[in-house]
């Protein structure tokens, strides 16, 4: 195994322990990271850490899509790096401020603008105008599995979710939403519904109704960040944003760039279970080539329990509830990959027959997909090619 891998993240590992010996791990608290801009939305310093070493330039923000985002830069002789890093901050920056639903900003019209007053007709960026346009697209292309109206139905359960937390996490007296309150909003959830001028840059919803780009926004952000770098003339580097990483160019050693995927009940149980003690076990695959994107999409990391049994963040439209199985299906992707997020998602909510066909049947990626807590596996037809 080469040891120079490009991009992994090994957690210090405490203990080692048996699956059937460790307690299952407290679900994760709901968040919002609500970003204050101070007048100025786009200032790189403060927003943003820059470092050097040898090899590389980094830059390192927590500010934005509730996640960390991490650009490597490997070019030795560019002078202009940290310019062309604060270049990929504001890309950053600009789309964190049109798709967040959790926050308006009084610069532009966003998302959550736009769920305040549906029925209105807003003028907005021609940005968010080419979001929607995709996002609306995509629903037919993957047979309805993304779906940017579910939003009403995400909200029901983003709010219970919020509710478990502290005594009432802890004594497991967490609810979900009914199916009466599901239905109760199910009407507002039809793709047809939002009437978006392409021309006008306009866009209006039916009353009620709300949108969510949180299954499109943060892959799309990583490839425009991707091309302000080499608008910028930055020949080699690797974005991380938040788990969707993104490669171009080659590795210092003259090699391409190499991703280790993490085993999901590894990440979820902290690599704390004594099959995460090795290389081996803690990632399972390896993957390298040349100007690709790499997204995983699955139930370990966005949870909360109810009655013992876990509800994920990634609702299924057909059923307006979580998927009950399957735990990541992960994307290799070398053409049109600013729709790598889209794909990745639905390759997750579709059953896995469904979902491999999709994949042989589309030349632009490979993917494979991790089936249960034992370790089961099953991939594309072309998924082999990327194994490092």
């Amino acid at each position: 195994m080469n040891k120079s891998i490009a991009f992994l993240t090994l957690l210090s590992i405490t203990s080692c322990v048996k699956a059937e010996q460790i307690n299952q791990p407290i679900a994760p608290d709901f968040n919002i990271i609500k970003v204050a801009t101070n007048g100025e939305p786009y200032r790189c310093e403060g927003n943003a850490i820059i470092t050097h070493d040898q090899s590389k330039t980094n830059l390192t923000t927590l500010k934005y899509f509730g996640t960390s985002i991490s650009i490597d830069v490997y070019d030795k002789d560019n002078k202009n790096i940290e310019e062309a890093l604060c270049h990929a901050l504001n890309v950053v920056q600009k789309y964190h401020y049109l798709a967040s639903n959790y926050s308006t900003y009084p610069h532009v019209t966003n998302i959550k603008s736009i769920n305040n007053n549906p029925d209105k007709t807003h003028q907005i960026d021609p940005k968010l105008t080419d979001l929607l346009a995709a996002s609306i697209e995509w629903h037919d292309k993957t047979n309805g599995y993304f779906n940017i109206a579910l939003s009403p139905v995400i909200d029901l359960w983003r709010g219970y979710r919020a509710q478990c937390k502290g005594e009432r996490k802890e004594q497991d007296k967490c609810q979900i939403p009914s199916d009466a309150e599901l239905n109760s909003v199910a009407n507002l959830t039809n793709i047809r519904d939002i009437s978006l001028n392409t021309e006008l840059n306009t866009v209006k919803l039916k009353p009620g109704m709300s949108i969510d780009l949180g299954g499109i926004a943060k892959g799309w952000m990583a490839e425009m960040v991707y091309q302000q770098l080499k608008k910028d003339g930055v020949n080699n580097f690797m974005i991380n944003a938040g788990g969707n990483i993104r490669h171009y160019g080659v590795h210092p050693e003259g090699r391409n760039f190499t991703t280790a995927i993490e085993n999901p009940i590894c990440k979820k149980y902290n690599n704390q279970l004594l099959q995460c003690q090795n290389f081996e076990g803690l990632y399972h695959e390896v993957i390298t080539g040349q100007d690709i994107t790499v997204v995983s999409s699955g139930n370990y990391l966005r949870y909360y329990r109810v009655d013992g049994k876990e509800y994920h963040h990634i609702i299924n439209p057909k059923t307006l509830k979580p998927k009950t199985t399957g735990v990541s299906a992960t994307l290799v992707m070398q053409n049109n990959q600013i729709y790598a997020d889209i794909i990745s998602t639905a390759l997750f909510l579709m059953p896995i027959d469904d979902a491999l066909a999709y994949a042989d049947n589309n030349p632009d990626f490979e993917a494979v997909w991790f089936l249960n807590d034992t370790g089961d596996k099953t991939e594309s037809k072309g998924f082999n090619n990327y194994r490092l």
